[in-house]
């Protein structure tokens, strides 16, 4: 009778143990699952990141230029394609960048906006260079773009791991 009781309590923890290890082994894999698809889907944004921030940069610096052009009275005729495409590319860039290119975006967009009706208005002194906040807001915003597509994995939520 003992070594049927013993034989017993042998078969269950063997079968516990084994079952305990499936489980360990099936939850490992299935968190590499999540992590080589959320790293899929971030490798993927950034792709797509790289060519749009590439596109919205080249659009705000020509809506810039042209703006330039029209202060020295030598307008390129692009101040209207650059800014309705300027635009489309922030538009574009708001649905998936992160907070810190949304807002540097945001204040490029706005000092563009008042650069361009002190130039319109002609209400800018001889001293002072209306552009100089765009250019300034520019500059940060590269520095956003770089920051979002060297650590594209540390913007904007992060997916957790473990419990839930």
């Amino acid at each position: 009778m003992e070594a049927a009781l013993v034989g017993l309590v042998g078969t269950t923890v063997g079968a516990v143990t084994g079952f305990a290890g499936a489980w360990l082994a099936q939850r490992g894999q299935m968190r590499i699952q999540q992590e080589q698809r959320a790293h899929a889907e971030q490798v993927r944004w950034l792709d797509d990141k790289k060519g749009l921030y590439r596109d919205l940069l080249i659009r705000l610096y020509g809506w810039h230029d042209s703006l330039a052009s029209v202060m020295k009275d030598e307008d390129d005729g692009k101040l209207l394609d650059n800014r309705s495409t300027a635009y489309k590319w922030i538009v574009e860039a708001s649905l998936i960048s992160g907070d810190e290119v949304r807002s540097a975006v945001g204040d490029v967009h706005r000092a563009l906006l008042h650069a361009q009706t002190v130039i319109f208005d002609d209400s800018s002194t001889a001293d002072e260079w209306p552009l100089q906040g765009v250019e300034d807001d520019l500059s940060a915003l590269e520095d956003a773009l770089r920051a979002e597509l060297a650590m594209p994995a540390r913007v904007g939520r992060r997916p957790r791991l473990g419990r839930r």
